[in-house]
């Protein structure tokens, strides 16, 4: 029925009529059935299959002869994770694409071809399912031809099938046909289609078939292999001369097979099998099958090549044969595998591998931001059964019998880590290693509900919807207590097994891992982030809060009394009156607004309303259903400063989404003078660089809290520094349940609520008291803590450590934090810890205080650390916040949005313990001058060995509006009352009670009832170009 297709033909001169979908659009006159009534169609795309339930990874692109743009049904990205629903109700995906009428007149013989790949899934298949290719005269009646070929159900197919049909009964000599591509009874997968053609038959055409005595992955090699392929009759007349097929193994052995002339012969249209000779093929673990056909009489030769690659199911790599230095590169063999180590820097470095020698590298500059060298210093020695790689920083040992690879330390006698056996490759390529008694991993992206990985086997694929043990945001990079990281640049799926025997399992044919040793956890993030690029620095702005709804179709909320906009007359500037009015009139803090979240939500107006809401304290973004072609207007015209892609555009992951979100965050950034801000989920390693990663759509509740902190920890450690849920979730939920996820996460550098999913909208004023006046309590405190969180950010965006951070990240030598003890709590930066309430009680158990003291934040009751805190009494106004001793937590003055007051007075809250530091980071908050030097850091150092100094060093460096000169409010938490206070040398007038202190312009005042006391201080405005010091004693 179809061959393989293997060698590009020259042009037909029969072609009468042909389709490659160069334009990248649907053909004029083309039409979608959709037999389903589930709004299902094909579409042109130039992207693979992007993968499903079942199938968590991208298929193949098809290799087909114009390449790029072509036809694609996505049955089980349609049906996804529904399947169980479909099979119940007895729905299937049936839909065909009809072509437009076709002139064959005077066309005595008709000839279709075209180019496919597919792979479906007969699970619960109707019956009669297959997939069709129909012709017909007038759209109603129709010839259909079954084009699957007898492939199996569930494999890929990396060549293309190059199919031919003989048409002629039905659409010789007719001046309209009609053809249609119809996926019927199957839930999944793909079926993709190129190149599609009519041609005039020719009298005498064989053409060589596809291989059926093979698949192109997990064959069994045998030293009595049997090969076969098919042989058609492409033309019109019977051929019943002899001909001969060939086939050259691995460009060396030549087999062939000789078929005999035959009286009866091969008829139009009818396909043989040809069987060669039997061969050994166990010599290697992969072959390169080039098949030609020889027929004297053949006047079509462009059809008589196939080119087909098998590989054997599993094989490891065999032992060392080849070994050659160059510089930083170090190139391998072990027979017919190939291995490339490089060195990127002293501490980077790279192990690729390819099984027939022919490197690849499918995701190219994608994933990979930089495969910049930089000078690294290794060098090489044979010591004996192993070469050892030595740099600057750590050895590579690549042991000889068989192949081995182990990163040690410089003494070469510390195992970082060590492969217990040879790599191997196939359908799969997996690495084993040994894993040390004590060794912990993390990483792995965004797993909801998990953040330390031993003993759990972690999927690096997208699905299993959003809830505990979701995988909004996977990425194939993962992090060890060992001291190293470890990335492979693929966009294939993955599992990783941090069980006692490490297995690390890609499905893919190829190795490509860049390693990173640390030893540090933090240096581990610096480097993966170098290879894949920084988390992007937010605006300002975006640290607060944001909300989302859908304006042009009404609001559910509580709308004010006289006021119509609403329901199905609904419009995008409802959400002035309904939302942004409300935020002002409740005296709430705030950010930004999504004013039209939802499918075929649009809006009206939107010029209009984004300057209505900018006076009001937002900014304005918009949510993206499928494309980002309309941003150059929205940003550029109508002032949007936010884009957020729903599943509909990043929801097939992998590459697709990836691309994605650098479409939408360049669109911002080509159109204007901001910073790319974007929202996205299906995340993969390189989302980093351009998008808050969320986790999904979920019901709030108590469980939807507990599950959600060690997800945003774990996302941390996956150098996804903006990742956050939805405030209590977009279904269901509860004031309470309200009131304490909007507690925890504004110690997260991001946060935002969408409404419209839930009976009550999701507004933090919406519940009434006393839980509007909480709300409105953490919302302020984040405002006033911007500084802080923004530095954290940028901390970030320069070296890779997320501002919300797991325990082991500060505290890595500390056992207690290795495992899930420390889950449900994290730092936020260096200085706070928050131990979220995730029960329906007033109390937290179970909070770890690592060394050092700690200080309540609320009362300042001082704890001791390596202590273990049971019965925290945490009412519903109260989160467990303590501050290490040394902090100092810069904030600005109150604020209801970014912007709204000048930021020319700093308060520096701190809690003195020896000497310690805080570099402030501040830039204009909004454009991309930054990233060309336009900002400034101010080193704020503490001094509490004799007295206490804090000395704010002068600004380095300098942006459009930084603040040329500062008042200070310094408060310093002590529980006496210091003798004296002095500035600049000078002392400073105390006063005895508040109401004086504030009055003044410039003093101190000892309040021993503000928590267990604070000295709050009070300066002039000074400079910020000069050294400030501030001394008590």
């Amino acid at each position: 029925m179809g061959k393989s297709f293997g060698q590009k033909p020259a042009t037909d001169p029969k072609i009468f009529w042909s389709e490659n979908f160069k334009t990248g659009k649907l053909p004029e006159g083309w039409k979608n059935v959709d037999q389903s009534t589930q709004n299902i169609e094909w579409l042109v795309t130039n992207q693979p299959y992007p993968g499903s339930y079942q199938y968590q990874q991208q298929a193949p692109p098809i290799a087909s002869k114009s390449r790029g743009y072509h036809l694609q049904f996505q049955a089980g990205y349609f049906v996804d994770e529904d399947q169980p629903r479909w099979i119940k109700k007895n729905w299937h995906p049936d839909t065909w694409m009809q072509t437009k009428s076709i002139d064959c007149s005077g066309k005595s013989s008709v000839i279709l071809r075209f180019q496919q790949t597919f792979r479906y899934n007969n699970e619960a298949a109707a019956p009669g399912a297959g997939l069709f290719v129909g012709v017909s005269t007038d759209g109603i009646k129709w010839t259909d031809y079954n084009v699957m070929n007898n492939a199996p159900a569930a494999k890929d197919m990396f060549t293309p099938i190059n199919q031919e049909l003989n048409i002629t009964k039905t659409a010789a000599n007719q001046a309209k046909v009609y053809l249609r591509f119809y996926w019927k009874g199957y839930y999944s997968w793909y079926w993709m289609i190129d190149d599609i053609e009519l041609a005039e038959a020719y009298q005498k055409d064989l053409s060589i078939g596809r291989l059926t005595s093979h698949n192109e992955e997990e064959n069994t090699f045998t030293k009595t292999d049997v090969l076969a392929v098919t042989v058609k009759n492409s033309g019109i007349e019977t051929i019943r001369s002899a001909f001969k097929v060939f086939c050259k193994l691995d460009g060396k052995r030549e087999i062939s097979v000789d078929v005999p002339a035959s009286k009866k012969g091969i008829a139009p249209g009818t396909e043989i099998t040809v069987k060669f000779p039997a061969t050994d093929l166990t010599d290697r673990p992969m072959h390169t099958l080039n098949f030609r056909l020889k027929y004297e009489a053949d006047e079509k030769e462009s059809n008589n090549n196939l080119l087909v690659k098998i590989n054997a199911k599993e094989t490891k790599v065999g032992n060392l044969t080849a070994f050659k230095a160059d510089k930083n590169e170090f190139n391998i063999k072990a027979g017919l595998s190939a291995f490339k180590v490089i060195f990127y820097s002293d501490d980077i470095f790279r192990i690729w591998m390819t099984p027939d020698g022919e490197f690849t590298n499918p995701a190219a500059n994608d994933i990979v931001v930089s495969y910049a060298v930089k000078n690294p210093a290794v060098t090489s020695l044979d010591k004996g059964t192993y070469y050892q790689l030595k740099s600057a920083s750590c050895i590579v040992r690549v042991y000889k019998s068989p192949l081995r690879f182990a990163l040690y330390d410089l003494t070469d006698s510390k195992a970082i880590w060590e492969e217990s056996e040879p790599l191997s490759f196939g359908a799969h390529t997996k690495q084993s290693m040994k894993r040390h008694a004590d060794e912990y991993f993390y990483g792995c992206g965004m797993q909801n509900g998990y953040f330390s990985h031993r003993d759990k086997d972690i999927l690096i694929e997208k699905g299993n919807g959003w809830d505990d043990g979701g995988r909004a945001n996977p990425a194939p990079f993962y992090l060890s207590t060992a001291g190293y990281g470890a990335f492979r640049n693929t966009f294939d799926v993955g599992k990783y097994s941090f069980k006692e025997n490490l297995q690390f399992t890609h499905n893919e044919n190829r190795f490509d891992c860049f390693y990173f040793y640390g030893p540090s956890l933090k240096q581990i993030l610096n480097g993966y982030t170098q290879i894949t690029g920084r988390p992007f620095l937010m605006p300002r702005w975006a640290l607060s809060l944001g909300d989302a709804n859908c304006y042009n179709r009404g609001s559910k909320g509580n709308e004010s009394k006289n006021y119509k906009g609403t329901g199905s007359t609904g419009t995008t500037p409802d959400v002035i009156k309904l939302v942004a009015d409300k935020y002002v009139a409740n005296n709430f803090p705030r950010g930004w607004i999504l004013p039209n979240d939802g499918y075929g939500c649009g809006y009206t107006k939107l010029d209009s309303t984004i300057s209505e809401l900018h006076k009001r304290g937002f900014y304005t973004g918009l949510w993206t259903e499928n494309g980002v072609d309309k941003i150059a207007k929205e940003v550029g015209q109508a002032g949007s400063r936010l884009a957020k892609l729903d599943v509909a555009w990043v929801g097939p992951g992998y590459k697709y989404a990836l691309d994605g979100c650098k479409a939408a965050y360049e669109g911002i950034e080509n159109n204007s003078d901001a910073r790319g801000f974007i929202w996205s989920v299906m995340g993969w390693a390189g989302t980093q660089r351009y998008s808050t990663v969320w986790s999904g759509d979920q019901k709030g509740n108590w469980e939807y809290i507990r599950f959600h902190i060690p997800t945003i920890i774990g996302s941390g450690l996956s150098a996804q520094n903006a990742a956050t849920g939805d405030v209590d979730g977009i279904f269901g939920g509860s004031d309470s349940t309200y009131v304490r996820d909007l507690q925890w996460k504004c110690f997260t550098p991001v946060l935002m609520v969408m409404s419209g999913w839930s009976k009550k909208d999701k507004q933090p004023y919406n519940f009434g008291e006393p839980f509007a006046s909480i709300n409105r309590k953490y919302l302020q405190l984040k405002m006033r803590m911007t500084p802080y969180m923004y530095t954290l950010c940028e901390e970030a965006y320069e070296t890779g450590v997320p501002a919300s951070r797991a325990m082991v990240l500060e505290y890595p030598q500390d056992k207690v934090t290795w495992d899930k003890k420390t889950q449900y709590q994290f730092m936020n930066g260096t200085s706070l810890l928050v131990a979220p309430i995730y029960k329906s009680e007033g109390k937290r158990d179970s909070i770890y205080l690592p060394k050092g003291n700690w200080s309540d934040y609320w009362s300042g009751k001082t704890y001791p650390g390596n202590t273990w805190v049971n019965n925290y009494e945490a009412g519903l106004e109260k989160l467990p916040l303590f501050v290490k001793e040394g902090a100092i937590i810069p904030m600005y003055p109150l604020m209801n949005y970014d912007g709204e007051k000048k930021t020319d007075s700093l308060t520096l809250d701190i809690y003195p313990f020896q000497k310690s530091s805080f570099d402030l980071y501040e830039d204009d908050g909004l454009t991309r001058e930054h990233r060309n030097g336009a900002f400034a850091k101010t080193l704020i150092e503490l001094d509490a060995t004799t007295g206490v100094s804090v000395k704010i060093n002068a600004a380095r460096g300098d942006f459009k509006g930084r603040n040329l000169s500062r008042v200070y409010l310094v408060d310093i938490h002590q529980t006496q009352s210091p003798k004296k206070v002095s500035l600049n040398g000078k002392n400073l007038n105390g006063y005895s009670n508040k109401e004086s202190f504030d009055k003044a312009s410039v003093g101190y005042y000892f309040d021993p009832n503000d928590k267990t006391g604070i000295v709050h201080i009070k300066t002039q405005r000074l400079s910020t170009s000069a050294n400030q010091l501030v001394y008590l004693k």
